[in-house]
């Protein structure tokens, strides 16, 4: 970090410790509840917004589709969450908690669902508005540099060899 910049260790600092006590919560919900906190938050949308698909729910809980396969798979393995065929696309399934799923939903100690929120609600208007200004700024500029830099583009025509199927670029018949 440069020394014209003191204050970037410190902002450093503070989302690896917020990242960190995230997963100290997640461990302690599991120990209370028996249910990870990322599955926790898969239910509570589920209970929101039941029906929902894999990659709709994904988007929801800012997970990639294949991490939450993986956490639907061990939700239904547990007899929480159901897969339906959806009525407008056979090839897609949708999601809904079953009786057993909304029961432990409603089991979970309100301190593990989110305790975060209780904290944030503390918080002045003002300054609630200036922490969510911000953190939006953090999320896109880690974003931007998540997807890393632009590809560069070439000026005029292909080449040849690039506009040829790639079985054939390396001489092999298509």
């Amino acid at each position: 970090m440069s020394a014209d910049r003191p204050h970037l260790a410190d902002v450093n600092a503070s989302l690896r410790q917020l990242m960190q006590l995230s997963q100290t919560r997640s461990k302690k919900i599991r120990k209370e509840t028996g249910i990870t906190g990322p599955q926790l938050l898969a239910m509570k949308t589920l209970a929101d917004s039941p029906n929902l698909s894999i990659s709709e729910l994904a988007r929801r809980i800012y997970l990639h589709p294949a991490t939450v396969v993986g956490i639907v798979d061990r939700l239904e393995g547990h007899g929480l969450v159901e897969r339906t065929p959806s009525k407008k696309d056979r090839r897609q399934v949708n999601l809904k908690l079953t009786r057993a799923g909304k029961g432990a939903l409603r089991k979970t100690p309100v301190s593990a669902q989110d305790p975060m929120l209780a904290g944030l609600e503390a918080l002045p208007d003002k300054k609630l508005k200036r922490l969510a200004v911000n953190l939006s700024k953090i999320v896109k500029v880690l974003e931007t540099h998540a997807k890393g830099p632009a590809p560069k583009r070439r000026r005029g025509r292909p080449r040849k060899e690039e506009s040829l199927p790639k079985k054939r670029r390396a001489g092999k018949p298509a």
